[in-house]
């Protein structure tokens, strides 16, 4: 068969590709022959040799990527059409991709044509035009985070709808913030992990070792990772053999791995494990999908909590400010037996700081203030309501509890350089919230007064 005159019939950039057969699924995989814009690219940045020789094995050129090998696989030995669309790291681009099964075969090779078109820009149709039976699994999927108001339970419904896709017994959404060296499991769902119950016993610092290899081998194989069998497990025992020892460890015998991105920027990874590998391309279409999904509802919603918090928090001494208490306050009013103690601070001295030294050497002192707060009144509510005006709330705490706490408070403040009046009021039955306010303030300025006839 003339490859050459079946290529030049293609208008974008198309080449054949030939797979061998083999009785365990396939061996070698060869790129035959491409027309001009084919050849063309082999100019460009993207490979390591800048001629193409026909006939060559495929890694010649481009790294090894398994779901490249499966998909000519399907497509010229299993006689599958398929599609992909992805953003190879690799190149930078958006790659539309299109596998068509060659009528012609020989004894030990079967040939399939690659079709591909690259583009910079991201082109969400193309993401979002799956086929009738996969679009309903993603929308299924997707719909779960409207589901409730509890952001974690509506992932948690998202991985009960991934493994339902995937036909898997596990599915798991891991953030992952670099930046802090911080990973959370944000949801899973499946059946225990290995002698493990939740992903949360696996995060030590070989796990994380583990997860910083992944964008490795994620862009390797284009826009995720995918093991479905022995071929894949061996990859993985070449490339990363302590995760490799870790997925045979636990029974794991194929899986996929996407990362979550807002925008350009990487929040986590989705990965499931033990799935159905006859249904590998559909899976990967719709998972492609949902992971696109998640990753801008998982942002959106970090954007918000970020911006909740900004609104939280006193930006000089990182205390919670005015409007949290307030909010705190609107809370008790609605369940008045949850508060116990109401303590009221005040800087003694910051005026005469500021009007003599000036107000960066106020700062300082403020926030060596906050600092001995936070050191005597551990995993307590703190907030910074004013200049030099702190409130800690106590809870469930007996008043000789509270006198030691105000004894400590005035030794570290002592060691610190700081001086607090303090003044305290507790509930009982006959107060309300505003009368507690109002008597802790008083007692604070009684004490205050104190300070200023020495």
């Amino acid at each position: 068969m003339d490859f050459k005159q079946l290529c030049n019939g293609i208008h974008h950039t198309a080449c054949v590709v030939s797979v061998q057969k083999t009785k365990d699924g396939y061996g070698e995989i060869r790129i035959v022959d491409g027309n001009e814009p084919y050849l063309e690219s082999f100019k460009g940045p993207f490979y390591a040799e800048h001629e193409f020789v026909p006939n060559s094995l495929y890694t010649k050129y481009l790294v090894k990527n398994l779901n490249f090998e499966d998909y000519c696989y399907r497509s010229a030995i299993k006689k599958e059409l398929l599609h992909s669309y992805a953003y190879p790291e690799y190149f930078k681009s958006w790659m539309h991709m299109l596998f068509i099964p060659v009528a012609y075969e020989t004894e030990e090779l079967a040939y399939c044509l690659y079709i591909m078109e690259i583009n910079d820009e991201f082109n969400a149709e193309l993401l979002a035009s799956p086929r009738g039976d996969i679009y309903n699994k993603v929308l299924n999927a997707t719909l779960q985070l409207s589901d409730t108001g509890d952001f974690k339970q509506s992932l948690k419904n998202v991985t009960k709808e991934i493994r339902k896709i995937c036909n898997s017994v596990f599915a798991c959404i891991l953030l992952v913030d670099e930046e802090h060296n911080v990973f959370t499991v944000l949801a899973e769902d499946g059946d225990p992990v290995g002698k493990h119950q939740t992903m949360d016993d696996y995060l030590d610092e070989s796990f994380r070792k583990i997860v910083n290899s992944w964008d490795e081998l994620i862009a390797s194989n284009g826009n995720c990772l995918i093991v479905k069998d022995k071929k894949g497990m061996e990859y993985i025992k070449e490339k990363n053999p302590e995760w490799y020892e870790s997925i045979t460890a636990n029974n794991i015998s194929s899986l996929i791995l996407f990362r979550v991105k807002t925008g350009n920027k990487k929040i986590g990874y989705m990965w499931v494990s033990n799935f159905q590998a006859d249904d590998t391309p559909q899976i990967k279409e719709a998972l492609e999908i949902t992971t696109y999904v998640l990753g801008t509802e998982i942002g959106n919603h970090m954007l918000l909590d970020q911006l909740e918090k900004l609104s939280s928090i006193d930006l000089l001494t990182g205390l919670y400010n005015r409007n949290r208490l307030n909010n705190y306050m609107n809370e008790i009013l609605e369940s008045p037996d949850a508060l116990t103690t109401l303590v009221f601070l005040d800087i003694n001295g910051l005026k005469r700081v500021n009007d003599q030294q000036g107000h960066i050497a106020g700062d300082v002192l403020i926030k060596r203030a906050a600092n001995t707060l936070i050191s005597v009144f551990t995993n307590n509510d703190i907030y910074r309501v004013g200049g030099d005006e702190f409130v800690v709330i106590l809870n469930d705490v007996e008043e000789k509890r509270v006198v030691k706490y105000i004894n400590d408070l005035h030794r570290k403040a002592k060691e610190n350089d700081v001086s607090f009046a303090v003044g305290y009021a507790m509930s009982d039955n006959s107060k309300d919230i505003e009368t507690i306010f109002k008597e802790a303030d008083i007692n604070m300025y009684n004490d205050k007064r104190k300070f200023y006839k020495k």
